[in-house]
């Protein structure tokens, strides 16, 4: 009869260190939260400056240089095209591999505790992947920024939109200025805005071709690492090919459109392929196994595991702590 009491007021008190644990690992996931937020604040700063506050590096120019004298052409891939690119289409490659992933291992209904909140397991996964993009997007989308606005290389459609009047009145069209080298200049631009003539200030390096080899590299990779067609040997390959070729596009028509030097291309390219590597390998650890939902929540999800290890280590045994147990310690060693 005193047992009962006993056992009771030992129930009562066991989730106390329990919930101080779990306030303090939902405190640190928050200001871990917190900071990771205040980086990417601080990434989106220079962005914004640049765009909107810095004026590209003023270069000077030969008036016969060919190459700033191309025709000026509309783009191929336009800006809403390529936010396309680089956003959309990664999300829905995050959203189907994620849920196909937890659906073929059967743990689509599996949740898990974040910061209070119960949400599905796949969800937080997909969460987590999707951030670690955006990180390596800045990173990718702020080194071009900088490229850019420190060079301040001439697009090859620059004397089309430029149209430069020199200090003197004359133009780099007459005669006496054919291998004249020009610094003061003044941009008249007729039938173009002050926002065109600044971007043919832009042409090193091609952020379209940083951004999207940056967006489809890291989706091929992520497809290696994440999924695999058992029908098929060659359709994941096949999909990465495809995503790789859309950054390639993207590329080549930068050049066919007059917007960038190939050399403007290359750069970019490399500079997103780099982001890429560096972002699934250092920060996302793909290529890392074991690597799942515990980088995110600091821990495993719960389960019973009184259920495994009376199945599995012992099933014919009672746990030690049974009340109705036969077994007295040494034989209960024995047995396990």
């Amino acid at each position: 009869m005193r047992d009962a009491p006993e056992d009771q007021s030992t129930a009562v008190s066991l989730p106390a260190p329990v919930v101080a644990e779990s306030t303090g690992a939902d405190r640190r996931m928050t200001r871990r939260l917190l900071m990771e937020l205040l980086v990417v604040v601080v990434l989106v700063i220079p962005i914004c400056v640049y765009e909107f506050a810095v004026d590209p590096v003023r270069r000077g120019f030969f008036c016969d240089d060919e190459s700033i004298g191309y025709p000026f052409r509309d783009n191929t891939i336009t800006p809403v095209m390529l936010g396309l690119i680089v956003g959309l289409l990664p999300v829905l490659v995050f959203v189907v591999v994620e849920y196909v992933s937890h659906l073929r291992a059967g743990d689509t209904s599996a949740t898990v505790d974040l910061l209070g909140w119960r949400m599905a397991t796949w969800y937080a996964e997909l969460g987590r992947q999707a951030w670690y993009f955006c990180f390596g997007l800045l990173l990718t989308f702020d080194a071009t920024e900088v490229g850019k606005y420190t060079i301040g290389r001439l697009r090859p459609h620059f004397l089309a939109v430029c149209q430069p009047q020199l200090t003197d009145g004359s133009l780099c069209s007459d005669p006496a200025n054919l291998h004249r080298y020009v610094e003061n200049y003044e941009c008249v631009g007729e039938g173009f805005t002050a926002d065109d003539v600044r971007q043919a200030r832009l042409s090193f390096p091609s952020g379209h071709s940083s951004l999207a080899f940056y967006a489809m590299v890291y989706m091929a990779l992520y497809l290696q690492c994440k999924l695999s067609w058992r029908g098929s040997k060659l359709s994941r390959h096949f999909v990465q090919f495809a995503l790789v070729m859309v950054a390639w596009y993207t590329a080549l028509s930068r050049v066919v459109d007059h917007w960038h030097h190939w050399s403007d291309v290359l750069s970019g390219s490399f500079l997103g392929v780099a982001g890429a590597l560096i972002t699934a390998r250092f920060i996302a650890r793909l290529f890392d196994e074991g690597t799942h939902i515990a980088i995110l929540t600091g821990g495993l999800r719960r389960e019973n595991t009184a259920a495994t290890l009376q199945e599995e280590v012992c099933p014919s045994t009672p746990p030690p702590y049974s009340a109705n147990s036969s077994f007295n310690e040494d034989q209960y060693c024995t047995k396990v």
